[in-house]
């Protein structure tokens, strides 16, 4: 974002700021400038059409920070990764922050449970930073049910010391800790209740409020990330205790394609999405209410679908939230999968970094 300068205004201005006529001379002042807000993009590993290392590539002069998607812990506090080291050379080349990501596989809350098995992991994360040189990590610990519905509620107090203990080691080094969470409005409580945002705030630089799947796969047809919602969730997060300069905003750059009115639906990137329509003369419509597109067709099996999406156009409505409430930025789940167009909303609205 361009700085702004505040000048003092007199009938002339000469080149070494002498003042007006018959008055003191005085420095030019300058008000403090606004900061961009950032763009952080969510890398995952591939090849072809939707790699995001060509993502990467073409907009670095646009991304702040990457997210990669390489670090997995296990129940036993070991660590499965998959680095990428032409992503880290891109990264460093371009001035970008590489903060990987850390989930959990299984999506489970074993890890919290086992002391030994937490200390474990978390000296393998931070020989993981040492080594690469990381600015830092993003806690991405999510809390499925897989064979049993279990209410994770009860891990509220445990994943916070969790965070507590990576705080003070990324701490003790200079290095970042962020963490991704669900949002809190209309999301299933025994998930999204493990965040305790107040108490999650003093150990957190940044966040990244994962709004979207407002509707996903297993539920019925639906908008992704409707607007009054992502703003609910906004609102909420700094009621609960993250301040605005925390949140990253978390926009999507896919959609879902469901048999009409039924759940089984799966995702796909925004691109193809957009390709489809183009190539099978689909009408995409706009929904006004949820501010968001879509449209409907018929497969080749004669089945009614529809399609629910994120573009530029909501991007644009996401990026007036951002400067609405004075939040941190966007994180982009993910690179690769977004529509060209995208980035011209990104600029246009912020300029390059």
């Amino acid at each position: 974002m361009k700085r702004l300068f505040a000048f003092f205004i007199c009938i002339s201005i000469v080149f070494g700021a002498f003042g007006c006529a018959g008055t003191a001379k005085k420095p030019l002042s300058k008000t403090a400038a606004k900061p961009r807000p950032e763009v952080i993009g969510f890398y995952v590993n591939g090849t072809g059409q939707y790699d995001s290392l060509k993502s990467l590539s073409a907009h670095a002069d646009v991304i702040d920070e990457i997210h990669p998607q390489w670090y997995h812990v296990k129940p036993d506090g070991s660590i499965e990764k998959t680095v990428n080291s032409q992503a880290i050379n891109v990264a460093k080349q371009n001035g970008i922050k590489v903060i990987p990501l850390v989930d959990l596989v299984p999506s489970q809350d074993a890890i919290l449970l086992d002391q030994a098995a937490q200390d474990k992991a978390i000296a393998n994360l931070v020989q993981e930073v040492k080594a690469n040189n990381y600015s830092g990590l993003d806690i991405d610990f999510e809390f499925f049910p897989i064979a049993k519905k279990k209410d994770f509620t009860v891990d509220r107090d445990k994943l916070t010391a969790f965070i507590k203990k990576m705080h003070a080691q990324m701490g003790s080094m200079g290095k970042e800790l962020q963490m991704a969470v669900l949002p809190h409005v209309a999301s299933a409580p025994e998930e999204g209740a493990v965040y305790d945002y107040g108490m999650l705030a003093p150990y957190l630089n940044k966040v990244t409020l994962m709004s979207y799947d407002f509707k996903e796969a297993h539920s019925p047809p639906g908008p992704v990330a409707p607007f009054a919602w992502v703003e609910q969730n906004i609102t909420t997060a700094i009621k609960q205790g993250f301040r605005p300069d925390q949140i990253q905003l978390g926009v999507a750059t896919y959609g879902y394609d469901w048999p009409a009115g039924q759940s089984g639906g799966f995702a796909i990137p925004t691109t193809e999405i957009l390709k489809q329509a183009e190539m099978k003369g689909y009408q995409v419509k706009w929904n006004e209410q949820y501010k968001e597109p879509y449209y409907s067709y018929k497969d080749a099996s004669g089945i009614s679908r529809e399609v629910w999406f994120e573009n530029e156009a909501t991007l644009k409505t996401k990026i007036d939230l951002v400067n609405k409430y004075q939040i941190s930025g966007i994180s982009i789940w993910r690179l690769g999968y977004e529509d060209p167009k995208f980035w011209d909303a990104i600029l246009h609205a912020w300029g390059k970094k």
